[in-house]
């Protein structure tokens, strides 16, 4: 569709600086919405182009073939294009920006790398179905890329620009914890009044209103090795100190204040006839109140040192502070309000979810600006070869949904 059709059809189209919450004519909305849908094979098309790119995380060719690939497609409608090098590990993380004429700066946030290995379209290629299409990454989150870039294109074309800057950041890292992207992630965002996260809806169409912070506890017992059959007394076993203490520890979880304590791995013994000297557990740590981190660190630490099962082991804890909490606010909610009346213009029902999952949202609510997750396309099966989709029928919604939550918050002036 040429720009001169899409001007046709945005004709009636306007923005009402000042009324209260969306605010819409059927007539612009059937234009908008016919507008989407014809953006539907443009998305899969730039979507594939992606996907046909193989990004593992910190894979330096893959990375940068996707570098290159994104910044073409952005400069196509009309980018400014700034390439940030990771702090840590290959690439450079892309920053995409369109200039407006308003006043409200909206951030979307995206991630070129993926969990699949390279080679991986071999066995799992681009795959279209009537319903549903496949790929590694098609979902998290080559599909979030595209989604942003075709709603920029819908109110470009339509010369819609009341937002201030919108940019897109796309990263290097995100299923690695964002290690070498999470500053830039932290800075760009307090640059931004509202943040919009580009990760996958679920597959009953729901966004994300906040998400737990993730925590790495270790727990490192140390005894002492001795014959299990002839001596096993002259021993100090850590594998049964380790389970003594992994059981003790389950009183720290609070599901009333949703934090979340759960053992994953354990380490112990090296033969079945020695007494184990050494165990290692680690568990995985969700909260949704930062305070939380505090408390389990210090409760873990005092729990180890005063209840021993022997008083020969040595019992050490430590807790690493992965992606911080993203927590609802007022503002939050007025987005979901904002999301939700959008969605009912072209009759559909929007739901939201609060996630245990981590995302690079962690890091721009931790920021202090207004954040809103799970706007990309719609499906399921993420980081599964074979299974991850998504929806053919929710991505034309989509594309308005996030079309015209750009345009609302920047017609209401939405700031920090």
């Amino acid at each position: 569709m040429n720009k001169k059709a899409i001007r046709q059809m945005f004709m009636a189209f306007a923005v009402f600086a000042g009324a209260p919450g969306p605010t819409m004519s059927q007539e612009q909305t059937d234009a908008l919405d016919r507008a989407s849908k014809q953006l539907v094979e443009p998305f899969l098309q730039a979507t594939r182009k992606m996907v046909e790119i193989e990004s593992p995380s910190l894979d330096a060719t893959g990375i940068h073939a996707m570098e290159v690939e994104l910044e073409s497609q952005a400069r196509e409608i009309g980018a400014e294009i700034e390439l940030i090098p990771a702090s840590t590990g290959p690439g450079n993380n892309v920053v995409a920006r369109w200039r407006g004429q308003g006043k409200t700066n909206i951030l979307l946030v995206s991630h070129m790398d993926t969990v699949y290995p390279a080679g991986i379209l071999q066995t799992f290629p681009w795959r279209e179905e009537v319903s549903r299409i496949y790929g590694p990454g098609v979902l998290d989150d080559k599909g979030g890329i595209a989604m942003a870039l075709m709603a920029v294109r819908l109110l470009r074309e339509a010369g819609r620009d009341a937002y201030g800057t919108v940019t897109l950041l796309s990263t290097t890292d995100e299923e690695k914890q964002s290690a070498g992207s999470k500053e830039l992630i932290r800075s760009l965002a307090q640059e931004h009044d509202v943040a919009f996260v580009l990760e996958f809806g679920t597959p009953d169409d729901r966004i994300v209103l906040s998400r737990k912070g993730i925590g790495y506890f270790r727990l490192d017992v140390l005894g002492k090795a001795a014959h299990a059959g002839a001596e096993p007394e002259k021993g100090c076993n850590a594998v049964t100190e380790i389970a003594f203490q992994i059981l003790q520890m389950r009183q720290l979880e609070r599901p009333e204040l949703s934090t979340s304590f759960n053992f994953t791995i354990l380490n112990g013994g090296e033969r079945s006839n020695i007494i184990p000297a050494q165990a290692k557990a680690q568990a995985d740590v969700r909260v949704l109140d930062p305070s939380e981190f505090d408390r389990l660190e210090s409760d873990a630490a005092q729990l180890a040192a005063t209840k021993q099962l022997f008083a020969c082991s040595q019992v050490r804890t430590s807790l690493e502070r992965g992606r911080p909490p993203f927590p609802s606010t007022d503002k939050t909610a007025r987005l979901v309000e904002m999301a939700q009346g959008i969605y009912r213009e072209i009759d559909m029902d929007l739901r939201t979810e609060a996630s245990g999952a981590g995302t690079d949202g962690n890091y721009t609510a931790a920021a202090g600006t207004t954040t809103l997750d799970g706007l990309g396309p719609v499906g399921g099966g993420a980081h599964t070869a074979g299974e991850e989709y998504i929806e053919r029928a929710l991505i034309a919604p989509r594309i308005y949904l996030l079309a015209r939550l750009i345009e609302e918050v920047s017609r209401e002036s939405f700031s920090k």
